[in-house]
C-alpha cells in the first residue's frame, strides 16, 4: 500500500508539472509584455543558469487580485496589475517603450498608510540603487521610506502627484506613479523582481509570519475579520509595532 501511495504521489507531481509546462507553452504574449520580452531576449539562458528567472506568468486577466479579502468601504480587493513587476518592499516597476522604467508604490502600501499627505521625491538626475531608499511617504506623523525596485537615474517626476499626493491612494498604478528612471543594470536587476503571482505568494507568507508575531488585538489593527487590510493601519499601531511592520513587510528601516 505504501509503495502504491508513493507511486501515485510521484505520478501526480509529474502530471501537475506537465500541465503547468503545457499551459506556459501555450500562453500568448500580450502587447504590454512585448517590451519585457525585448529586454529579456538573449538574457534568459544566463539567468536560468543562476536559478533566478521569474516563473512565467500564466494569463489571469487584466488585474491580479490578492486573496486578502475586500477592503472596508471600498468594495474591492487589493489589486496587483499583471503588466508590472514588484520589489519585496512593495514598490513596482513597469518597462516603457523608450527603455525607461516607470515606478511607484503598490495598492497595499497606500492602503496601509491611509490618506497620503506628502511624498518626498528625489530630484531629477538623482542616482537610485535597487533596494535602497528612493522616496518617503507621510501620513500625519507616520513616515515610510520605500525602496527603489530598480537602480538608475531619475529622468522624470510625476508633477501631478507632487501637487496632489492623493493620486497615490486613488490610482497607485496609473495617475499616482512616482517617477521614471533610466535603468543602469536592467539585465542584472530585473530577475530580482517578481511577477504578480510570485509577489502574492511571498506576500501571503509574510502576512502569516506577521500574524504569528502579533497578538490578536494588534493583528486586528492591520487586518479585519475577513483578512482585509485596514485602511490607515499605520497610524493605528504604536511605534514599536509600526517598526516591526516596516521591517517585516516593507524591508525598510524605521524612521
Amino acid at each position: 500500500m505504501v509503495i502504491i501511495l508513493v507511486a501515485l504521489t510521484f505520478f501526480g507531481a509529474i502530471s501537475v508539472g506537465a500541465i503547468v509546462r503545457y499551459l506556459v507553452s501555450k500562453r500568448e504574449v500580450s502587447v504590454v509584455e512585448l517590451q519585457r520580452v525585448k529586454f529579456f531576449s538573449g538574457l534568459m539562458e544566463d539567468a536560468k543558469s543562476k536559478g533566478d528567472v521569474p516563473i512565467p506568468w500564466l494569463e489571469r486577466g487584466e488585474m491580479t487580485l490578492s486573496p486578502v479579502g475586500a477592503v472596508p468601504g471600498l468594495g474591492r480587493v487589493l489589486q496587483f496589475p499583471k503588466d508590472v513587476y514588484y520589489h519585496n518592499g512593495h514598490a513596482w516597476a513597469k518597462l516603457e517603450e523608450d527603455n525607461r522604467v516607470r515606478v511607484g508604490l503598490d495598492d497595499f502600501t497606500q492602503q496601509v498608510m491611509g490618506d497620503i499627505d506628502d511624498i518626498e521625491i528625489p530630484p531629477l538626475g538623482s542616482k537610485l540603487n535597487q533596494g535602497e531608499a528612493a522616496w518617503k511617504l507621510r501620513h500625519g506623523q507616520r513616515k515610510l521610506s520605500q525602496l527603489a525596485p530598480l537602480g538608475g537615474t531619475v529622468v522624470e517626476l510625476n508633477e501631478k502627484l507632487i501637487k496632489d499626493p492623493s493620486l497615490a491612494n486613488s490610482s497607485p498604478y496609473e495617475k499616482g506613479w512616482i517617477l521614471k528612471i533610466q535603468p543602469k543594470a536592467l539585465s542584472e536587476e530585473m530577475p530580482k523582481l517578481m511577477d504578480p503571482f510570485q509577489f502574492k505568494m511571498q506576500f501571503d507568507q509574510l502576512k502569516a509570519k506577521l500574524m504569528s508575531s502579533f497578538n490578536n488585538q494588534t493583528v486586528g489593527m492591520v487586518y479585519g475579520d475577513g483578512g482585509e487590510v485596514i485602511k490607515g493601519a499605520a497610524v493605528k499601531l504604536e511605534e514599536r509595532l509600526w517598526k516591526i511592520l516596516v521591517t517585516q513587510l516593507f524591508h525598510s528601516s524605521p524612521e
